[in-house]
């Protein structure tokens, strides 16, 4: 279930969820192996600062984590993600933090996880968080910290 209505008074909950269904399945591609160019966008989406805080509680930084997701296309060529449960916890004007689930499946195995994610607004033109107000046209998202916690 995704949150409802607007968030922050002017981006549809539904457009967060569709960020976040989007992002995931950009890296499941990737992993699996079935779209080469996955991870150049994959890439583009997150902020320079961008962490990770895994499920074992480690913190890594964006450039470890992309490096090593580089190392890793093709490796997982069962892997589906799913998202699901998307919910807006709070929202300004131009970052959003949301909460939802995530199922991997691969090989016959599962693994769920509950993740907490802040996002910032960049306007179209620029690739830089509007911070007077969200674009008022079509937007993208960056992301810039996102927090897993296993299930």
């Amino acid at each position: 279930m995704a949150g409802t209505g607007l968030v922050s008074g002017q981006v549809p909950a539904e457009t967060i969820a569709s960020e976040v269904r989007t992002h995931h399945e950009r890296l499941a591609r990737w992993l699996n192996g079935s779209d080469p160019e996955a991870l150049t966008a994959f890439r583009a989406s997150h902020t320079a600062d961008f962490t990770l805080v895994s499920t074992a509680g480690e913190v890594v930084p964006g450039p470890r984590l992309l490096d090593g997701l580089a190392a890793a296309r093709g490796t997982r060529p069962t892997l589906r993600i799913t998202v699901y449960d998307v919910w807006t916890v709070h929202a300004t004007r131009d970052t959003v933090l949301v909460r939802f689930t995530e199922r991997h499946e691969d090989d016959g195995g599962v693994d769920v996880r509950i993740v907490s994610a802040l996002l910032c607004a960049v306007a179209p033109d620029d690739g830089a968080p509007d911070n007077s107000s969200l674009p008022t046209g079509p937007h993208r998202w960056k992301w810039r910290h996102v927090h897993e916690t296993a299930v």
